[in-house]
């Protein structure tokens, strides 16, 4: 055989063998693009063919417990993609969003103060009609997809979305700037400090006037820190700085036996205030993570990303199938088990939106699909599209 004909067949061979790995790899994803495009249509809310559905009554929570997961997948999508459809999708809902502050409403932010504020309350929502009350993580929670949309716009120079995007992020600034007042914020030291609820509602709702709960804290600061970076200011950057370094130093515990963190709501670990739960340690986490990678914010370091990726090992246990999932971020000293199965864990998918940790160990994203793909029968449209579009985000990164 001579050597030229030798060559072909080498070269023949390797594009084969290219081709069939890609064949399999693809025929065993589990999480795809169209997965996720075949479920959107699926939804019955937030769909951009139904949405905003039959209900004009919804309110901020409602907003920041529904509509801002899907419009963040959409984000993720097109990050993970390219593909704009998932930013025309997007628009359309935003604008939307912004028709239905209590400002455009007439709706009261605060009972009995007058005020009619450039977000979104919960009309009472949480306190059985007594009073209404604008919380900072649900102002948080909703613009934190709007401001990803406009960084998005802007890194990709997608001119398209020019004038939409510079409209979304004036109109996030007056939402969020309604949180940031002085006598919302607390020092604790020259390098930490954190946010308190607003004064409004005391002794009718939990946080008002009280030191804020770390994950409705965590989403804010992320969609402030985000502001600041699109605006070029720095209006939140040392108090979000603060906030950071009061999490790292005061908040966060050191678990040696999985070299990870785990954390309370408040800095005392006591029965008043424990162990967060794994859905609002989800978030929390999230909020750190989107000022590390996407807002520029280094208080956090690689290390402590890999420190949170080792929660995944002990919050699953996969020794079962499908597999227990922990409650809480460490285990409680009034829980007899650690391990709870679905039925018995109302906080059991919330660890399919880790998928983020991947980027820090790689073996997140196997367990992430592994669970998803054992457990998805039970899962409601809207948090399928959350968990696929998050990991299929953190894979393309």
């Amino acid at each position: 055989m001579s050597r030229k004909v030798w060559v072909i067949l080498s070269c023949g061979l390797i594009i084969l063998i290219i081709i069939l790995i890609n064949l399999f790899n693809s025929e065993d994803e589990i999480l795809t693009k169209e997965l996720y495009d075949d479920l959107y249509y699926e939804q019955k809310s937030w769909s951009i063919s139904q949405f905003p559905g039959n209900k004009p009554s919804y309110r901020g929570e409602q907003y920041a417990w529904g509509w801002s997961y899907i419009a963040n997948s959409l984000v993720n999508m097109y990050k993970a993609t390219g593909d704009e459809k998932y930013l025309e999708l997007f628009v359309p809902q935003a604008d939307y969003i912004f028709t239905q502050t209590d400002e455009k409403l007439g709706v009261e932010s605060f009972t009995d103060t007058n005020l009619s504020l450039p977000a979104w309350s919960d009309r009472g929502h949480y306190t059985a009609g007594k009073f209404n009350y604008t919380y900072p993580v649900h102002t948080g929670m909703i613009t934190l997809p709007i401001l990803r949309f406009v960084e998005t716009v802007k890194s990709n120079d997608l001119d398209q979305f020019e004038d939409k995007a510079d409209k979304f992020l004036k109109l996030s600034g007056r939402a969020l700037a309604i949180h940031n007042k002085d006598n919302m914020w607390r020092d604790f030291s020259e390098s930490e400090g954190f946010y308190m609820g607003h004064s409004y509602g005391q002794g009718i709702v939990s946080e008002a006037g009280k030191i804020g709960v770390p994950n409705r804290i965590s989403i804010y600061l992320a969609a402030c820190g985000l502001y600041d970076k699109m605006n070029g200011s720095n209006i939140y950057t040392e108090r979000i700085n603060k906030s950071l370094n009061y999490i790292k130093n005061s908040l966060l515990k050191y678990d040696e036996e999985y070299d990870s963190y785990y954390w309370s709501y408040w800095e005392e670990q006591t029965l008043e205030k424990p162990w967060e739960d794994i859905s609002h340690a989800t978030i929390t986490l999230y909020g750190i993570y989107i000022l590390h990678e996407e807002g520029g914010f280094s208080v956090f370091r690689d290390k402590d990303f890999e420190k949170f990726a080792n929660n995944i090992d002990k919050i699953i246990d996969d020794n079962t199938s499908p597999p227990k999932i922990r409650k809480f971020i460490h285990k409680r000293d009034e829980e007899k088990e650690a391990y709870y199965s679905e039925e018995n864990n109302p906080y059991y998918h919330s660890i399919l939106n880790w998928s983020f940790l991947g980027n820090y160990d790689k073996k997140v994203f196997d367990k992430i699909e592994q669970t998803y793909e054992q457990t998805n029968e039970t899962m409601t449209t809207e948090e399928k599209l959350r968990s696929i579009a998050l990991y299929l985000y953190a894979k393309e990164k």
